[in-house]
């Protein structure tokens, strides 16, 4: 089979199972985008210390070779009732904060950048969901889903976690992702800490599309599928040190806010105006440790002339700094450049 028919062939496939995936990512997504929690009266146990909690962790970058921070979605005990056309298992990079503060009853509560919160007990191993029917419906990808385990450990500015969601599937059979190896770090120097903004700063391109992992490949509402491809220009902005200017590859500019490893769009949502209608953006979160690689989650929607939104998604997104880019980082403990 020719590359072209091996192309075809997968971009077929990967249309014909876009709709359900949007079904089978959205309890994975939940930890980074939201879950409304239920009255609780649960309580922290005693000798315990839930402050070491309190605060902002983003996950780390996922690595895809030691599974951290990497969801599987997978069918249950591998069976076969699953949709054959789904990519099982899909690994699924995580991204993303939460923010963990006191609860009612002395749990602890952690709100995600979704907006929303999920409740923990407090036990002297380290945090626990205070029910397994806390569920979600994924602000970004508008299907609901539930988790059933979020075990959280902190030692210092280093939390370790592990999360097992459940995604119910139009046909009954719900689909079980796993983070076995989950880790984040603390944001402790705000949003204006000049090495984290460099490590975005410059130009990243796409990798290569695969539609066998559905890296940078954007799958939409109307069942159909698309490469991700070209350059993001990452640069600063004129006011404000702690925000950056992505410059995607159709033309757009959309506005980040960089708090540690993460940039994230600030406002929430924002529409670029073209001559082919108009894109917006509801979620884009973006993690680099290296300042070498990005891995990513978007969701957004595009508009053409006299016709109803469609509804994007890409899943997992991966870019490479350019290796023209005349600002080539090099040190990831480098400031920001004067005047941004």
């Amino acid at each position: 089979m020719s590359p072209l028919s091996r192309f075809a062939r997968s971009c077929a496939i990967a249309a014909r199972t876009s709709l359900g995936l949007l079904a089978a990512v959205a309890a994975i997504f939940a930890v980074a985008t939201a879950a409304p929690y239920g009255s609780t009266t649960a309580s922290a146990a005693t000798g315990t210390n839930a402050a070491k909690y309190y605060g902002m962790w983003n996950y780390d970058q996922p690595d895809a070779a030691t599974l951290n921070n990497i969801d599987v979605l997978a069918c249950p005990d591998g069976g076969g009732q699953c949709d054959p056309q789904l990519p099982l298992p899909l690994q699924v990079p995580q991204v993303g904060w939460v923010v963990f503060s006191p609860g009612p009853g002395g749990t602890v509560n952690g709100q995600t950048d979704g907006g929303c919160t999920w409740n923990f007990r407090v036990q002297r191993t380290g945090l626990e969901l205070s029910s397994t029917t806390q569920e979600c419906t994924n602000r970004a990808v508008g299907s609901p889903g539930n988790i059933t385990k979020w075990s959280v450990q902190v030692k210092g500015d280093h939390e370790t976690e592990s999360i097992v969601t459940v995604s119910h599937q139009p046909n009954g059979v719900d689909l079980i992702g796993t983070m076995s190896s989950g880790s984040r770090t603390k944001v402790t120097g705000g949003r204006h800490n000049g090495r984290f903004v460099q490590r975005f700063l410059g130009d990243y391109d796409y990798d290569p599309a695969d539609f066998r992992t559905l890296t940078n490949v954007v799958s939409t509402d109307k069942g159909t599928v698309y490469p991700e491809q070209g350059t993001v220009r990452f640069s600063g902005t004129r006011h404000d040190r702690g925000k950056i200017n992505a410059h995607t590859p159709d033309g757009c500019d959309w506005t980040l806010v960089v708090r540690g490893n993460t940039a994230e769009l600030d406002p929430d949502t924002q529409t670029c105006h073209t001559a082919n209608g108009d894109r917006s953006l509801y979620y884009w979160a973006l993690v680099t440790d290296d300042g070498q690689h990005i891995n990513g989650f978007l969701a957004g929607s595009t508009t053409a002339p006299g016709q109803p939104p469609t509804n994007t998604f890409l899943y997992v997104g991966a870019l490479t700094r350019s290796a023209t880019d005349p600002e080539r980082f090099t040190t990831p403990t480098m400031s920001a450049r004067p005047g941004h």
